[in-house]
């Protein structure tokens, strides 16, 4: 199951939690593209790992963003546009901070 949440150009930062075994998708408010430059800091409960996906355009394929799935906090910076990101834990509840400026 994937939760559906949405982040508005207007927001500068947010804050998520993904449980295990669950997807967190992130969409634009406005349907257009998410805001960009964004850091993202991925951060997986103790034991367990995360994985971050993006797509570039409605229905497009997911993919990997270049750390794949991390055991470790881990920050990178998307610096394009993308219409979509997916979160999704394994064994352990993470958190994903997002920021904008």
């Amino acid at each position: 199951m994937t939760i559906r949440i949405g982040f508005d150009a207007t927001a500068t930062h947010k804050s998520v939690s993904v449980t295990a075994a669950e997807a967190v998708a992130l969409y634009p408010g406005n349907n257009d593209k998410l805001p960009w430059p964004i850091t993202i800091r991925a951060k997986p409960g103790a034991g367990g790992t995360l994985l971050v996906e993006y797509q570039v355009e409605p229905n497009d394929d997911w993919t990997a963003w270049p750390d794949g799935t991390v055991a470790v906090a881990t920050v990178a910076v998307m610096a394009g546009p993308m219409y979509a990101l997916r979160f999704t834990a394994a064994a352990a509840t993470g958190t994903i901070a997002l920021n904008h400026d």
